[in-house]
């Protein structure tokens, strides 16, 4: 039934939006909002060893406390105004009563520049999730959005967004202004709310992927996007302390901060499941919280699956979501290819529209989404870590077979997660991965098994006689040939095979001896001379014995050897392995000069003195040499 009901309310959307495509679809024509600062200016976060001992230390930098945090133990240092912020840290990074010193990092949202039109929610079966809607809807889970705010209430200047009217809502809180009312004066909290849980089934707008979970508004960023590492830190330690279950942090920034990891570190230690955007900066680089280790970390995909061109990527990336792509339009309905859901416009918080976003940022709430689904159909029993694995071995492999640096271990799949939790009444597909799957004897494989819907046991046969009941087995070919790998795979419903021929490929190591080759640099010089020797030798040889024609030897595969006689050389080197030897040698290879003797004769000037006699010049001339020396060497002169 409610596949039905799914059906009839896109099919409803198809149509009015085809009349109303104007007034109803809009592009949010802003940029990626980048703070001019990295950081909150004239303070520092520091915590101490000792509290005792941390009042001598401020006041020996010259500084002030501003406050302390409770809840985090570290202060608020105020710097004084000669100093920068980085030469502060470094001050107090040295102090051995110090844990910790850092900038007040300031963390931005993550949102790409959309251009016109967009194609509907394309993202939510590209996830599975009319299957998912069918099991669980998010019932009893509170998911925390730590971004600018949720357009959740009719408050002040501030209205509830209509196509939230029946999503649920607990109580949040405002760390930027200090209040208990978290509305969203940028656009962005909303947009991200309602991916994991906009009204659905209501007969109005888009939906939701966790549409009957709890949203907790934290508002952690300003209306520009911006919020510094404390203040966000507090947003977490309040999820946490009052009854999230999943946190959604479509934020980052470049630096790692200590305040923050111990934030989310205490949040997952009370059972949070954290969601974080990788980032946009299109690059390899580490981008925080994303970045951390214990937190699951979201790159974006567009409608093709493939990586857009804003999403960083780097080895902490977890899982791949939808992002979107509003560059182009790929499946050809005339609208480009972002995310859509409603919002406003960030400057009047009472008229909302339906916006299309790109970014991590709207692909990590689709994740969040999908982990309340898994934390409500197993009751709230599942830690963190299990959340995690869930969403994982669910995920539809993209790029290279296995985990990499772009997808992480793959697509989102919110119905395959959901089945790792509530097993169907269906039998096992079977199949499975092998690496390496070529090799020289011996050559030891790891089996991966990737069959779905949940089977219970595993029979392995690996084509050399060979079997196997674990389910990710690791096995040793020990003779050359091609093998064909059989998996099994069954449950208390029924059982199938995956056989792929001539999968491995095992070949028998060169049985041939070294041939011997070698190369050094510099072959000339004057002593003393240092020449690099370098081994050449092809058959993989497993010793060598050089000769450098002076007398010296050595046993080393790269040797350097050193010249202190003038002459030329003759150099040799003889490899070895199991099968035999060879002896390579170049006559004369080396060749060692005396460095230059004597110094530079200049004649700056002569000075001649006569001796007259009679009306005829005779008599003989006196010259004399001054020598400039440009060394110590002896400088003769025959006249």
């Amino acid at each position: 039934m409610k596949k039905v009901l799914t059906f009839l309310l896109i099919s409803a959307l198809l149509v009015s939006t085809i009349v109303l495509a104007a007034p109803l679809f809009k592009v949010k024509t802003t940029t990626t909002v980048q703070s001019s600062q990295d950081y909150v200016p004239g303070q520092i976060l520091v915590k101490f060893k000792d509290t005792i001992e941390s009042s001598k230390t401020v006041n020996s930098f010259g500084c002030s406390t501003i406050k302390e945090s409770i809840k985090g133990g570290y202060k608020y240092i105020a710097i004084p105004s000669n100093k920068t912020v980085e030469e502060m840290v470094a001050e107090y990074s040295a102090d051995p009563n110090v844990l910790f010193a850092e900038p007040n990092y300031i963390y931005t949202s993550y949102m790409v520049p959309n251009d016109p039109y967009y194609g509907y929610q394309w993202h939510m079966p590209m996830i599975n999730m009319e299957q998912a809607w069918d099991q669980n809807t998010g019932t009893g889970v509170i998911v925390a959005i730590l971004d600018a705010g949720v357009a959740y209430e009719d408050y002040d200047v501030y209205a509830q967004a209509p196509d939230l009217a029946q999503t649920n809502f607990v109580q949040g809180y405002d760390f930027i202004n200090n209040d208990t009312h978290p509305n969203d004066d940028n656009g962005h909290g909303t947009h991200v709310a309602g991916t994991i849980a906009q009204s659905t089934n209501n007969n109005l707008g888009v939906t939701g992927i966790a549409y009957n979970c709890s949203i907790m508004p934290v508002k952690v960023l300003d209306a520009a996007g911006s919020g510094a590492t404390d203040v966000i830190a507090n947003g977490i330690y309040y999820a946490a302390d009052n009854g999230a279950k999943v946190i959604n942090m479509s934020l980052g920034s470049s630096y790692f901060s200590t305040i923050m990891n111990d934030a989310c570190n205490y949040a997952k230690a009370q059972g949070v499941t954290i969601i974080c955007a990788a980032g946009n900066s299109g690059r390899l680089i580490l981008e925080y919280p994303a970045a951390n280790e214990a937190y699951v970390s979201v790159s974006a995909v567009r409608l093709d699956s493939t990586i857009t061109g804003y999403s960083t990527y780097n080895d902490s990336v977890d899982i791949a979501a939808p992002g979107g792509d509003t560059g182009v339009d790929q499946d050809g309905d005339g609208y480009i290819d972002g995310v859509l859901q409603q919002t406003h416009d960030g400057s009047n918080y009472t008229a909302f529209s339906y916006y299309f976003y790109q970014g991590t940022s709207m692909a990590s709430p689709h994740v969040a989404g999908v982990a309340a689904l898994v934390i409500g159909a197993s009751g709230g029993t599942l830690t963190p870590d299990e959340v995690q694995d869930i969403l994982q071995n669910s995920a539809l492999d993209l790029g290279p077979t296995g985990w990499d640096r772009e997808y992480g271990y793959g697509l989102l799949d919110a119905n395959a997660a959901i089945q790792l939790v509530t097993p169907s009444n269906d039998p096992p597909v079977a199949n499975f991965s092998g690496t390496p799957t070529s090799g020289d004897v011996p050559l030891n494989v790891s089996f991966t098994d990737l069959s779905v819907n949940s089977p219970t046991s595993w029979s392995w046969t690996f084509g050399d006689g060979g079997t196997s009941t674990a389910q990710n087995p690791s096995y040793i070919y020990n003779a050359a040939g091609t093998y064909t790998v059989t998996l099994t795979a069954t449950n208390a419903f029924g059982s199938d095979a995956d056989t792929k021929v001539g999968y491995i490929t095992v070949t028998t190591p060169p049985a041939d001896p070294p041939v011997a080759n070698f190369s050094g640099t510099p072959t000339s010089g004057d002593y003393p001379l240092d020449v690099n020797f370098t081994d050449l030798s092809t058959n993989g040889p497993t010793s060598w014995s050089w000769t450098f024609g002076d007398g010296g030897t050595s046993t080393v595969q790269n040797p350097s050897y050193t010249y202190n006689v003038s002459g030329t050389y003759t150099v040799a080197l003889t490899a070895t392995n199991a099968y035999g030897s060879d002896t390579k040698t170049v006559v004369d290879y080396i060749t060692v000069t005396e460095p230059p003797v004597g110094g530079t004769m200049y004649v700056y000037d002569i000075a001649v003195s006569q001796y007259r006699t009679g009306r005829n010049y005779s008599g003989y001339g006196v010259v004399t040499i001054l020598i400039v020396m440009t060394s110590l060497y002896q400088v003769r002169l025959f006249m």
